[in-house]
């Protein structure tokens, strides 16, 4: 009976305890929901207090001052957490320059740390920013901030009394520029953080270190030297961390440099004396440009690039006591077995390589004692062998052994001479035992190279370079190393409408080729050399030098720069060349300009190339007399003796000077003239019309003007026929240029059709102002003469009654004739002036300067440069003429 009452209690009691449950449950609930929910009600109503006090607590707890331009809470989606979100945040430590600024500072919050003592802080991200972290010479740090244990005062909080706890396990950083800097250990690194996590206990006193990033490292400095410029790294790790002992044991750290892997193994251990370590890399699925990447900038920047593939090993260890007075044992090994190297300017890789390297800080640990070879270097260009050892020794003063043994197939390699002009090779260099031996300093010196051991050979079998659309063949001849001097034997170069052969020794190779750009050591390449041309295409050649059609085309600014840049190099060339070339050249073209059997010196130095020889030229002869200055902006000064020489040659092939007016078809006779020009150019290469001068003094015999349009308007007064083919005897004057014009001073000429002193300037814009006199009683007598066929020079004396006087002003295009006695002797009197000033200037160039001077009886300015005293009869009335 007991049972049968007891069971209907059970029923009734179960559903009540569910019930109950229930109840419990959603009580719970509620008060969680409501906590929760007064929780987001202080965060939105109360988040410029909880900013504050959050603020306020940071600072307390750093010798730094952190300051916010806005805030911001959150919890839906960082829930169950709180997010707070500081912009435009700044630290400022208290001293030392700011550590960090950025746009954004998230910190995620442990939601039920607002109800408590303290606020805790679990993660921080750190986004769009510049972190900035330095350690001046005394070993003081702008990142050590943290105040010591019980240092802090914190106050306020959510509510008065409340603190801030730093438990942060995970740090993030987005979009951060980083520069560290540390002075005393001479260390800096600028990189830009693209994405970058910590992860850990940090408030323990041992955890494991989980981080990874990805960043873009500018520049790595040790001791003043450059590392891993504009190199993607990523890495991925995690790190035993022991603070207490202060060791760090690498559990898995992989770094990749360049897209390539390196394995991290080993310890790092902090000492009372200084930093322990016993580590560990290797790569297994390398490449030789990742182990490139790790050498000094300098010589990382010319390497790169270079790509392998093949059986490629990498091992190094870095083991012992780091501190002010030691350094580690550095071992590093890599090889290379069945491989092939490759280079975007090399036409095809080279294949088979085999290499073992090794580097090693030596005895002392330290850069006198350091060490690296490169051993069994060997691979095939095109199946033709090539074979390589080096050394460096003694990193402080380093001291170098290199061999190089093989042929370089220039279909392979033209492209290692660096100029993007060269776009094809053929043929040949066969590299016969070439060994340099020495400490590096004495090969940069000139003074010291009797110190270097060099020697070797390398000879040319067809080898052909293709620059544009033309190919220069060194068809034979070899380059022999002796020490420093280097023979030049049998050499021929043949191609750009050119036949040339050199012959003789260069000293200095070596220094001009490991010379800084600042040339620091004052090397110059010392020559002496025999050039024989059988032709010689000067307007071919200098192509070489000129900018390419491509170039050309691109808008002024960058064409410019080019043009500037080029200019610079030439300067920087030309400043490290000094020796001369016994030149004979048998024919020889410049633009229409044609000549033959030069024989003379082409020399350089300091920039400047001198030319001084004599040749063939306008059937006479040339002798020249030149120096180029190879500056910012270049100039020439020439000194040009001609003789005998054909005026119509001259007028045809310098393409009449550039005008139309007076051409090669109007003039014929033979010239005598002493030249000097002044040529200047800007940096950009452009030549400086405004800044052209010359002087000369000229003499033409045999002199003849045919068909000359404007001494038609004189067909009134002068027999047409004797205008259409004027005959004159010897005539000789001196000429200038400057400020774009020429100036012609007072000229007598004796002539079938007159005779007449003439005078005046002509621009380069046509502009013209000519002054003649005209012996009018020889003209009036003339005209009841007979025209005479012979074309017979009319008599230089004064046999008539008046002298006329004549000005021609104007343009080419329009232009009026008159006459103008005093202005024509005005321009007369100046013009002698004119004249005994270019006579001056002409000897101290050339020293005596023959002149033919016009009769007496026709001067109408005396010795004195002033008018004579007798007045000639004068009759004043036009002309009809002009345009």
């Amino acid at each position: 009976m007991a049972r049968c009452r007891a069971c209907p209690t059970k029923l009734f009691q179960l559903p009540t305890m569910k019930k109950f449950l229930k109840r419990i449950l959603l009580i719970i609930t509620l008060a969680l929901a409501l906590c929760i929910g007064a929780v987001a009600l202080i965060a939105v109503f109360f988040q410029e207090r909880i900013a504050q006090a959050l603020t306020r607590s940071i600072n307390s707890q750093l010798n730094a001052e952190l300051t916010i331009g806005n805030f911001e809470m959150g919890i839906f989606r960082s829930f169950p957490d709180l997010s707070a979100n500081f912009e435009e945040v700044a630290l400022q430590p208290d001293q030392g320059p700011e550590l960090l600024r950025a746009r954004e500072a998230a910190f995620r919050i442990d939601l039920m740390s607002l109800l408590g003592p303290s606020i805790r802080v679990e993660a921080i991200t750190i986004s769009d920013g510049s972190l900035n972290l330095l350690t001046d010479q005394r070993g003081r740090s702008n990142y050590d901030i943290l105040k010591a244990e019980g240092e802090g005062s914190p106050q306020g909080g959510a509510g008065e009394g409340s603190s801030l706890l730093i438990a942060l396990e995970q740090a993030r950083f987005e979009n951060i520029e980083l520069r560290y800097t540390n002075r005393q250990r001479l260390q800096a690194v600028r990189a830009k953080i693209e994405e970058g996590v910590l992860s850990g206990a940090f408030s323990t006193r041992q955890f494991e270190l989980a981080s990874k990033a990805k960043l873009f490292c500018q520049i790595v400095e040790q001791d003043e030297v450059a590392y891993l410029p504009d190199t993607e790294i990523a890495y991925e790790a995690i790190i035993a961390v022991n603070l207490e002992e202060g060791t760090y044991e690498m559990k898995k750290v992989e770094v990749d440099i360049a897209g390539n892997t390196f394995r991290l193994d080993g310890a790092v251990e902090e000492w009372e004396t200084g930093t322990y370590y016993d580590l560990y890399a290797t790569s297994e699925d390398g490449s030789l440009a990742g182990v490139l990447a790790l050498l000094p900038a300098p010589y990382a920047r010319k390497m790169a690039g270079i790509e392998s593939t093949g059986r490629f090993a990498f091992n190094s260890i870095i083991k012992g006591q780091s501190n002010a007075s030691q350094s580690p044992e550095i071992r590093v090994e890599f090889s290379l077995d069945e491989g092939q190297l490759s280079h975007e300017q090399l036409a095809r890789p080279l294949r088979d390589v085999s290499f073992q390297a090794k580097l090693t800080n030596g005895k002392y640990r330290d850069n006198s004692s350091s060490v690296f070879t490169l051993e069994g270097f060997k691979g095939y260009f095109n199946r033709e062998l090539i074979e390589m050892e080096a050394s460096v020794s003694n990193f402080d003063a380093p001291e170098i052994g290199f061999n190089l043994n093989g042929v370089l197939p220039l279909e392979t390699a033209y492209s290692l001479l660096g100029n993007p002009k060269i776009t094809g090779g053929d043929g040949e260099v066969e590299v016969k035992n070439i060994s340099i031996k020495g400490k590096l300093a004495d090969m940069m010196a000139p003074s010291r190279m009797s110190r270097v051991e060099a020697s070797g050979t390398l000879e040319f079998d067809d080898a052909a370079l293709t620059v544009g659309e033309e190919t220069l063949l060194l068809d034979r001849g070899e380059l022999a190393i002796a020490g420093n001097k280097l023979f030049i034997n049998g050499l021929r170069l043949e191609g750009a409408g050119s036949d040339i052969a050199f012959e003789g020794s260069v000293f200095n190779a070596l220094p001009v080729l490991l010379a800084d750009s600042l040339n620091s050591k004052g090397a110059q390449l010392e020559f002496e050399a025999k050039l024989t041309a059988r032709s010689l295409d000067i307007d071919r050649l200098l192509a070489f030098s000129a900018l390419t059609p491509e170039e050309e085309a691109e808008p002024e600014p960058l064409r410019d720069s080019l043009a500037r840049e080029q200019l610079q190099g030439r300067e920087s060339l030309t400043n490290l060349l000094k020796g001369t070339f016994d030149a004979r050249i048998e024919a020889f073209n410049y633009q229409k300009i044609e000549g033959e059997d030069f024989m003379g010196k082409l020399g350089i130095a300091n920039g400047v190339m001198s030319v001084e020889g004599t040749a063939n030229a306008f059937a006479g002869k040339l002798f020249l007399n030149g120096q180029t200055f190879f500056e910012n902006e270049p100039r020439l000064e020439a000194r040009i003796e001609l003789q005998q020489i054909s005026v119509e040659q001259l007028f045809e092939q310098t393409g009449n000077f550039g005008q139309d007016v007076l051409t090669h078809r109007n003039l014929s006779g033979q010239l005598e003239a002493k030249l000097a020009v002044y040529a200047f150019w800007d940096s950009t290469g452009h030549f400086l019309m405004d800044r052209l001068s010359a002087i000369a003094g000229i003499g033409i015999t045999n002199g003849e003007l045919k068909d000359l349009d404007m001494l038609e308007d004189f067909s009134s007064y002068v027999d047409i026929r004797d205008l259409r083919r004027i005959r004159f005897t010897d005539m000789q004057n001196y000429l200038e240029i400057r400020d774009q014009r020429l100036f012609l001073p007072a000229m007598f000429i004796r002539s079938n059709a007159l005779n007449l002193t003439v005078s005046g300037e002509h621009s380069f814009e046509q502009d013209i102002s000519y002054f003649l006199k005209v012996n009018a009683g020889q003209v009036l007598a003339d005209r009841f003469r007979r025209h005479d066929p012979n074309l017979a020079p009319r008599p230089a004396k004064q046999r008539g009654w008046f002298n006329l006087y004549f000005s021609i002003l104007g343009n080419l295009e329009d232009y009026n004739i008159s006459s103008d006695k005093r202005r024509v002797q005005a321009d007369f009197e100046l013009g002698e002036v004119r004249k005994k000033d270019i006579r001056r200037a002409l000897e101290r160039e050339f020293g005596q300067v023959q002149l033919i001077e016009e009769p007496d009886a026709w001067r109408d300015v005396n010795d004195n440069g002033r008018p004579g005293s007798q007045d000639d009869d004068y009759l004043d009335f036009e002309i009809g003429g002009g345009r």
